[in-house]
């Protein structure tokens, strides 16, 4: 049975899956949900960067943080302060690597795996500063400000919707896609936006956490598989297991 697998991440993120989906004979369609754009910088943002040497626990929560806000920070700073690095999980954490940052992480990406980390255990009037994009979860914040620590954001960009009209389903159709990778929760919602009930049940969703496989359940989604975290082999991994099912 062919297989064929949407990957739905912002451009440039999908090309390594891909290259690995390929080496083991299953075929990609590329179709990012929303794209990565920088944020403009406020008097604000510049002040909160003047000032990172103030800050305890600096925590980046995805690649794309690192790459809108490294960028941003080192402007100021083009020898790093002597504070904790932080990443949400390991993916992050070797982005942070290119720019000489070395972080801690938690073994299973997320935001709970970071939380339970040592190092947040005892944040009492720590100064924490996330870096992230528009929006998002609020679990950091409020568990470390209950915590006792004093938690900022720096958000650094923004994630902008990609609307295909009736031509996402054309494409699954005529490619016979029949496997989704959907790592975001607002990926999820713009995609079972972008389908009927009909299509959306004819696809095996990976998704990199229980929380976004929880959220494709209450959302209607039948056929969905946990990974064992957001990282390329990990997701491979889950596909390949999900091709072996649906050939028995």
């Amino acid at each position: 049975m062919s297989h064929c697998a949407l990957l739905t991440r912002p451009s440039g993120d999908n090309d390594r899956l891909a290259h690995l989906l390929k080496q083991s004979g299953i075929r990609c369609l590329e179709r990012p949900m929303f794209e990565i754009r920088p944020t403009e910088i406020t008097a604000a943002q510049k002040t909160q960067a003047m000032s990172l040497n103030q800050f305890g626990h600096i925590i980046f929560v995805s690649k794309n943080a690192v790459h809108c806000g490294v960028k941003f920070l080192e402007q100021y700073w083009p020898q790093w302060p002597q504070v904790e690095w932080f990443a949400v999980g390991n993916a992050t954490a070797k982005e942070l690597e290119l720019f000489d940052i070395r972080a801690s992480y938690p073994q299973k990406a997320g935001s709970e795996g970071l939380l339970d980390l040592p190092q947040m255990k005892d944040v009492t009037n720590c100064k924490v500063m996330i870096v992230r994009g528009h929006g998002g979860r609020e679990l950091l914040s409020t568990e470390l400000s209950d915590r006792g620590a004093k938690v900022s954001y720096l958000e650094v960009y923004e994630r902008v919707e990609i609307e295909y009209g009736e031509e996402l389903a054309s494409d699954l159709f005529d490619l016979g896609v029949n496997l989704a990778v959907v790592t975001s929760a607002q990926g999820l919602r713009h995609l079972i936006a972008s389908l009927s009930t009909l299509e959306i049940g004819t696809l095996h969703l990976v998704v990199p956490s229980r929380r976004i496989a929880l959220l494709a359940g209450q959302l209607g989604c039948t056929r969905v598989f946990e990974a064992d975290g957001a990282d390329d082999e990990s997701l491979l991994q889950s596909i390949l297991k999900i091709t072996l099912l649906m050939q028995t």
